[in-house]
């Protein structure tokens, strides 16, 4: 029977160490990009509570608008953004009359950060083309 020596160096330790610390950061990598901790972009609306229900609504002469909180607050029309705050949004609520403006119904998303005097705002220009406006809301949980 013939002996075989190896001719490496007593170095393997090391290398274990660096699969080893490999391993656990591409486990951290995994762990953190499942639970959703990793950057994403756009923001998220919360918006208030309520124990009011919306019904159902024609979505032919509906309009969704949501605002998001800030120094200016940024103005959202579906999920375009609307360019120069409130006189851009003048403009939006000017080309939305069809004739009867009675018809037309705003719906605002407002974020819970957003304060009274911008939702009062955004109503009375709402409310002064006769359009009607309503506050979405998430159910309050009793």
């Amino acid at each position: 029977m013939r002996r075989v020596r190896s001719t490496l160096n007593e170095g393997g330790f090391p290398i274990l160490v660096v699969a080893a610390v490999n391993l656990f950061l591409v486990l951290c990598v995994c762990v953190l990009l499942s639970n959703h901790l990793g950057p994403h972009y756009g923001y998220t609306v919360q918006p208030q509570e309520s124990h009011f229900v919306i019904g159902s609504y024609n979505r032919d002469y509906s309009h969704i608008v949501s605002v998001a909180p800030g120094d200016s607050p940024r103005i959202y029309v579906g999920s375009e953004l609307v360019r120069g705050g409130y006189e851009g949004f003048e403009k939006h609520l000017d080309e939305w009359n069809g004739g009867n403006p009675s018809r037309v119904s705003v719906i605002l998303v407002l974020d819970k950060a957003v304060s009274a005097g911008v939702s009062q705002r955004l109503t009375d220009m709402i409310l002064s083309r006769g359009y009607m406006c309503c506050h979405a809301a998430v159910p309050a949980i009793e």
